[in-house]
């Protein structure tokens, strides 16, 4: 059996975090999540995991802040950009990022995207 693969969800509405966790739990992936990127640098000094979903706009610090931090932090790691703002699409981050997923997209898109990272 391989191992299970680790994400955790960096986005500030708790709505939208539950749910991704319970969608993503459901295709057996081990699920944590953090409301801001604060909270997302602190759980990368003890936590390894393979993919992060990251929410740009979130109060306090945010996806678009903590993105070089990220790469500064943990090089290797797989970053989807999930956000609600078309405007990024063709954004810098957008392209840095290992994938870009709308939040008005089917769950199904970003299962998707974490298949193909994988």
């Amino acid at each position: 059996m391989s191992p299970k693969v680790r994400i955790v969800i960096a986005d500030d509405n708790a709505n939208i975090r539950l749910s991704l966790r319970d969608i993503l739990t459901e295709h057996a992936y081990l699920v944590d999540t953090v409301k801001n990127g604060y909270e997302l640098i602190a759980y990368l000094r003890n936590s390894k995991p393979d993919i992060i979903i990251l929410d740009l706009m979130m109060p306090e610090k945010d996806g678009i802040e903590v993105f070089d931090c990220l790469k500064c932090l943990r090089p290797e790691i797989k970053i989807i950009i999930y956000t609600a703002f078309h405007r990024y699409a063709d954004s810098q981050y957008a392209h840095l990022a290992s994938k870009f997923v709308l939040k008005n997209a089917p769950p199904q898109d970003l299962l998707k995207a974490i298949e193909e990272l994988l």
